[in-house]
């Protein structure tokens, strides 16, 4: 019988069906916050690094504790070179900015997978990225928001605020090349990726019309 060989999309499918609150269960255990995580693709190994930068430790999967309550504010960013699935914590890294030709179609990725935790709600000053008449993932004014702006809130103190294609560099970024790879810089910490979540204009133009309430009234009514 051959064994089977696990691939980039089921990676991706578990963490967003268990394995980003298993992620967060980690976070949850450790004495120092963590700024991102990595999964192995083939086997499944977890490895998170401090927001500090130091002291990386790694658990293998039969070692990983029991899904926590939510998966927090865990965003898988992408697929790195070394074929690991990259998870940031928009909690610990509280302000994050994406650099692309199209950074609102990432957005749209990270926004859909913080929607997995019902306490989140979503607010931009983005219509390109927001779901029409959404209490969850909104589109509004943000007071001093010259740039394009995502704030990210589950009531848990500070908000987290994700700027795309900032004037301003800060510490904290993910730079995407035109061939969808692209490079994570977490303060001194960074990972090259091969590849980007992301939603393309016509997923998401069919994605939001099925999500927008609005839809749902029309269509009853």
């Amino acid at each position: 019988m051959t064994e089977h060989t696990v691939t980039v999309p089921e990676t991706v499918r578990w963490l967003h069906e268990e394995g980003l609150r298993r992620l967060a269960g980690i976070g949850a255990r450790q004495p120092n916050p963590i700024a991102a995580y990595t999964v192995s693709v083939d086997t499944g190994a977890v490895t998170a690094y401090p927001d500090a930068g130091a002291g990386a430790t790694t658990f293998e999967v039969e070692d990983l504790p029991p899904p926590a309550d939510s998966a927090r504010r865990l965003v898988v960013v992408g697929i790195t070179t070394a074929t690991a699935a990259l998870v940031v914590d928009l909690a610990t890294v509280f302000q994050m900015a994406i650099n692309a030709d199209h950074p609102e179609q990432l957005a749209r990725a990270w926004a859909m997978q913080l929607m997995l935790n019902p306490d989140i709600t979503v607010t931009t000053n983005s219509a390109a990225t927001a779901i029409g008449g959404s209490d969850r993932y909104r589109h509004t004014f943000i007071p001093g928001g010259g740039a394009t702006l995502l704030n990210i809130d589950d009531a848990r103190p500070p908000l987290t605020t994700v700027t795309l294609n900032p004037v301003t560099e800060g510490v904290n970024h993910l730079d995407v090349l035109s061939d969808d790879s692209a490079e994570c810089y977490l303060g001194a910490q960074f990972w090259q990726l091969r590849e980007v979540l992301r939603i393309d204009d016509n997923t998401w133009s069919a994605l939001s019309a099925t999500l927008d309430p609005r839809m749902a009234e029309d269509t009853i009514s």
